[in-house]
């Protein structure tokens, strides 16, 4: 329908021209260079008019963990933009064609993307799957359970921005594949975590390692900024990343931030829906959830290789009629077998009738663990063909942990 192909070199800036007339900011001469030193143009389409670039959809090479801690090869998907002089003329969703083939084409068999708004995705086949709180504790009152303080047998030290930089994406990499949902990153995912360079906020930001038998088991980066914009007036500690690799890591990190001076509130955001830290307080209440939502959209880009990827929590037999009118390639029955206690299943193509009915937005959402297949039935996105097939859904699809990622993008 529109001319959409690999952008030209010769149109960086009207790249970034893009970029920010679509998201009402331009990006600080910082970040921009991180995305510029990052750039694949293989990887980012353009929709042209007149051969002049008026939207893009970009995306990052990725892996992403599924249930079962596999590693499926994956795409990050940034930069979805459309000039708002080009908008509601059907760009976007040639943009969205050419870049699921693509993906395609390169074997990575899911994408992943963060929603500006949330009615866009679905049409395409991506479903909210992991999701996200922020948290504020007053740190004037909260304390750590006394038994807590003495898991962590390491230290916490504070240390430079460049330090940090070498030190946090070894960490990354081996979190990454601990928990389903999260992927692996570029350098410049490392912005939130590290702040951009030259920002002015830098004069506020800190980092910390925990460290024990010597390896580094974690880390995390925080700001110290103004509660109230008045001369002495008390503070509060944000937290833009925490990473930890053990429980010792984790209680350490918590308690280290508990304890820093002259901040009399702690607000974390982007955390896991399952915090561990209110279990670890002297009064879980002190932890209030301010905000929860989704974080990362899923969409399945071959249906058959995601579901042989993931391990199951249940053993069941189920024929899954899935709808893709965007992908007509997945678009089918399923059949789904897992026979024993590893969770691995025998998924074929199908002609037998059918004992569940969704479309893969739907799917995707299931896909993680992080949204209930019952729940889903019941606000109609999933249609029960077979009876107890919902609740079999269910339970198969279930994961011991609820998905995250990490990394907003």
């Amino acid at each position: 329908m529109y001319d959409v192909s690999p952008l030209r070199e010769s149109e960086v800036d009207t790249f970034f021209d893009i970029d920010a007339a679509a998201f009402g900011a331009h990006m600080s001469k910082g970040f921009e260079d991180l995305v510029r030193k990052g750039m694949s143009f293989d990887r980012i389409a353009a929709s042209r008019e007149a051969g002049v670039a008026v939207g893009t959809a970009a995306s990052e090479k990725s892996a992403l963990t599924v249930p079962g801690l596999a590693r499926v090869p994956a795409a990050m998907v940034v930069a979805v933009a459309v000039l708002p002089s080009h908008r509601r003329q059907g760009r976007l969703t040639s943009l969205m064609e050419y870049q699921l083939a693509d993906l395609r084409a390169r074997g990575e068999i899911a994408a992943a993307l963060y929603a500006s708004e949330g009615g866009i995705y679905g049409r395409y086949g991506y479903g909210p799957a992991t999701f996200g709180s922020t948290y504020t504790i007053d740190k004037r009152v909260a304390q750590l359970a006394p038994s807590i303080g003495e898991v962590a047998s390491g230290r916490v030290r504070l240390v430079k921005r460049a330090v940090a930089a070498e030190a946090f994406p070894a960490v990354y990499r081996d979190y990454a594949t601990t928990r389903a949902g999260e992927l692996d990153r570029a350098e410049v995912d490392f912005v939130t975590a590290l702040g951009e360079p030259g920002a002015e906020e830098l004069s506020r930001r800190f980092y910390a390692l925990y460290e024990q038998d010597a390896s580094i088991d974690g880390y995390v980066a925080y700001e110290i900024a103004p509660a109230e914009p008045t001369p002495h007036s008390p503070h509060r500690l944000v937290v833009h990343e925490i990473c930890t690799l053990s429980p010792a890591a984790y209680a350490a990190i918590w308690g280290f931030m508990l304890g820093i001076d002259l901040t009399v509130e702690l607000v974390a955001s982007g955390r896991p829906v399952d915090e561990p830290i209110r279990w670890s307080l002297l009064e879980p209440r002190q932890l209030r959830c301010t905000f929860s939502g989704d974080r990362t959209w899923v969409r399945l880009v071959d249906v058959g290789s995601c579901l042989r990827a993931r391990r199951y929590w249940s053993t069941g037999d189920l024929v899954i009629d899935v709808h893709d009118p965007f992908c007509r390639w997945n678009t089918g029955r399923y059949r789904l077998i897992v026979e024993d206690d590893s969770g691995a299943a025998e998924v074929t193509r199908t002609d037998a009738e059918a004992d569940i009915e969704l479309d893969v937005s739907s799917l995707a959402s299931i896909y993680l663990g992080g949204v209930p297949a019952l729940e889903l039935a019941q606000a109609g996105r999933i249609r029960q063909l077979e009876t107890g097939s919902v609740p079999l859904l269910g339970r198969m699809f279930a994961n011991d942990r609820a998905p995250y990622c990490l990394t907003p993008f």
